[in-house]
């Protein structure tokens, strides 16, 4: 089972594209429960080369999709997929040292799908909640490097080894429309690539 970040995580929409979309948080929850979130999230001095180059790699992704590098034939069968087999997508900040997410995916919105965040039951209007035991993911590079240089980032993630044509796909969509993998996590036993990027692919937000 994959990792989500959000607990008791409620659809925005009853008519959601996907309905086993993944997320860390709520495996990261289910440690916390059992005692096992213990450490804070340690900020990184936003200056350092490492923020500055994991940052400049997200813009850069954004950059490239905007250029619409894919023929547009080939960019829509990709967004297609992304529709129907959507990688795990969270939203990153850091607040007061801590690392805070929100879940994103796809729902059906009229004739065209939109993203929307997640809110837990009983959670916050905005979607984010506290995360402070990610770092028990192992996170390589870590990701407070990336977030205090700008204000939030978005993580898109797949497992590395696929066991199923569902993960196959996932890793492709992932590869495809966020970028090449900057990293990876481990949860489980089970290593997942992750990359980050400043923009959602392919459909508006839900307004």
């Amino acid at each position: 089972m994959a990792p989500r970040f959000p607990a008791g995580a409620a659809r925005v929409s009853p008519r959601p594209l996907h309905g086993a979309v993944l997320s860390l948080i709520v495996g990261c929850l289910t440690l916390a429960v059992a005692g096992c979130f213990h450490s804070a999230a340690k900020p990184v001095p936003p200056d350092s080369a490492a923020a500055q180059q994991i940052a400049a790699y997200a813009e850069q992704q954004a950059a490239l999709r905007r250029d619409a590098s894919l023929p547009q034939e080939e960019l829509q069968e990709h967004c297609d997929q992304l529709a129907t087999t959507t990688p795990g997508v969270e939203e990153l900040r850091i607040t007061h040292g801590s690392i805070e997410s929100r879940q994103w995916t796809l729902i059906a919105n009229a004739s065209a799908p939109r993203w929307a965040f997640v809110r837990a039951k009983d959670g916050p209007p905005d979607g984010w909640t506290p995360k402070p035991g990610i770092a028990k993911l192992d996170f390589q590079p870590p990701l407070e490097s990336a977030l205090t240089a700008r204000s939030s980032l978005f993580l898109a993630y797949a497992p590395v080894e696929s066991y199923s044509p569902e993960d196959s796909q996932k890793s492709a969509t992932a590869r495809e429309l966020f970028g090449a993998a900057q990293g990876d996590f481990t949860w489980r036993g089970r290593k997942y690539s992750y990359t980050l990027t400043s923009e959602l692919p392919c459909f508006p937000l839900l307004q």
